[in-house]
C-alpha cells in the first residue's frame, strides 16, 4: 500500500508540473562557508556553511551586514547570478579559512 501511495504522489506532482528532481536537496557543491557575526564580545564570529541560496535569499541582510561572506556564482534551473560577497576585502579569505579567527590559517 505504501508503494502505491508513493507512486500516486509522484504521479500527482508530475501532473502538477513539479519534477521529483526539483524537490531534491541541492548537491553539496552548492555550499558556501563564511563567518557569521554573533555580536558576542568573547566569540564575535562563528564559522558557518550553508547552501549558497540561503545567502542569496537573505542571510547577508541580517546581523547588521557584519558577516564575512566570499563571492560566488549560484544557479537554479531557470535562473543564475553572482553574489559579490560581503565584507570581502584584504585578509577575508584567510579569516574564513582560519575558522573566523584573525591570523594566518594553520593548514
Amino acid at each position: 500500500m505504501k508503494k502505491l501511495w508513493a507512486a500516486g504522489a509522484v504521479a500527482g506532482l508530475v501532473l502538477l508540473g513539479v519534477a521529483p528532481s526539483a524537490m531534491a536537496s541541492p548537491p553539496p557543491d552548492h555550499k558556501v562557508s563564511y563567518c557569521h557575526a554573533t555580536h558576542s564580545e568573547t566569540n564575535p564570529f562563528v564559522p558557518v556553511t550553508t547552501d549558497e541560496l540561503a545567502v542569496v535569499m537573505g542571510h547577508q541582510n541580517h546581523q547588521d551586514f557584519e558577516d564575512v561572506i566570499p563571492p560566488f556564482d549560484w544557479a537554479l534551473p531557470n535562473n543564475s547570478g553572482h553574489f559579490d560577497g560581503l565584507n570581502w576585502g584584504p585578509g577575508a579569505a584567510d579569516f574564513v579559512a582560519n575558522g573566523c579567527v584573525a591570523g594566518t590559517p594553520t593548514s
